[in-house]
């Protein structure tokens, strides 16, 4: 019984997550009116964002390792959603910086956490059941972005939209986090810092793939639905409605797909049919076409984030928070960094040439799937 509540509480703890930040990623234009702000100088806001989410990446595994996973969720989740609030009130570009470097800290320590508690639940079931919490992450990412969208069309102003949001959504991270397993977490009362094992680097290079394949798609799909398909702006935001739908329907199965067929083929699978949906993507001369692409990339790059965390709790049995806190900051790295690498190349080469690149990136999963290979365990009975 104490798994399965664990699972559902975890569960909603990732739906908090991806809801607190699609309620800013969904608002955006609405803060930089606020403030008036220049795109240089909301430029400097999301770098301040990108900023705290690497620093508390990097503090992550240390701190899971001092309080827990379960008191690095609450904590991972009260800040997330004070920054919210503190976004919408910041008076000037300075706090405003601040406010978002707070969220940043936040989402990543919030997000490392609940990972960890993730594979403590994992381990607790004998089975593959870590894609199906990311899942979640989407679902809610797609509630709090609809929600947004449709407050922002009310005439709703952020500095109402953001408190009420992150009050209803602490509450309901600090109900479900009730739910969470008891006792420590393993690796609990060790050293805080060490580093991270050698069996790790290449879980991060895929983690680093799949991210900069997500955050390509984040960023770049409408404006290439619009500029190389002649897409009007609401069929081009069809894109990254396709590819979220596409990533939640994969990650409800892909645990039974790990099961079955282990998580190498899994792996290897998914990066093919990235690599197929980018090229679609890269060829589509009509909008349809591309957004069908974008499905298809979104059904092969779901499971591959999952999985490697997943394994690198695994390859660390002893501190599996501090191996997805390696892997997950190697992965936010190419979130973070990549849509930018993207844009730099779209500029010499074009917008196709850069998403084309992307998809030959992902390559580079298929030759390193074998890292995800895992001793045999022993069959769990329940």
């Amino acid at each position: 019984m104490a798994p399965r509540r664990a699972r559902f509480g975890v569960s909603i703890v990732f739906l908090v997550c991806g809801a607190a930040f699609a309620t800013w990623a969904a608002r955006v234009p609405a803060a930089q009116e606020r403030l008036g702000l220049t795109e240089g100088e909301l430029a400097l806001g999301l770098f301040g964002l990108a900023a705290g989410s690497v620093l508390a990446m990097l503090a992550a595994g240390p701190i899971i390792a001092v309080i827990g996973s379960r008191r690095a969720s609450i904590g991972g989740a009260a800040v997330l959603c004070a920054g919210l609030p503190a976004v919408a009130a910041a008076p000037d570009l300075g706090l405003f910086v601040a406010a978002l470097a707070v969220l940043g800290v936040g989402n990543s320590l919030l997000d490392v956490s609940m990972n960890a508690h993730a594979a403590r639940v994992e381990d607790a079931y004998g089975r593959p059941i870590f894609a199906s919490f990311h899942a979640y992450w989407n679902v809610g990412g797609l509630a709090g972005s609809g929600l947004a969208a449709g407050l922002a069309a009310a005439g709703v102003p952020i500095g109402v939209h953001f408190p009420v949001a992150a009050a209803v959504l602490l509450a309901l991270a600090l109900v479900a986090t009730r739910a969470f397993l008891p006792g420590a977490d393993p690796g609990a009362g060790g050293p805080a810092f060490s580093l991270p094992g050698r069996a790790l680097v290449p879980l991060g290079l895929i983690a680093f793939c799949g991210f900069l394949a997500e955050g390509t798609v984040n960023d770049w799909s409408a404006v290439l639905l619009v500029g190389e398909t002649g897409a009007t702006g609401s069929v081009a935001s069809l894109g990254y409605f396709a590819f979220s739908i596409a990533m939640i329907g994969v990650r409800l199965v892909a645990d039974r797909l790990v099961a079955r067929a282990g998580a190498v083929a899994v792996t290897r699978t998914a990066a093919a049919v990235t690599v197929a949906g980018f090229g679609v993507v890269v060829l589509a001369a009509a909008p349809a076409v591309g957004i069908v692409g974008f499905a298809v990339v979104g059904l092969g790059v779901s499971a591959v984030v999952p999985v490697a965390w997943s394994v690198a709790a695994r390859k660390e049995p002893e501190a599996p928070g501090r191996a997805i806190a390696a892997v997950a900051t190697c992965g936010y790295l190419g979130f973070l960094v990549g849509p930018v690498l993207v844009g730099a190349l779209a500029s010499a080469v074009g917008l196709r040439g850069a998403v084309l690149a992307v998809g030959v990136v992902m390559v580079l999963v298929l030759l390193l799937a074998p890292a995800l290979r895992l001793p045999a365990r022993p069959r769990v009975t329940r």
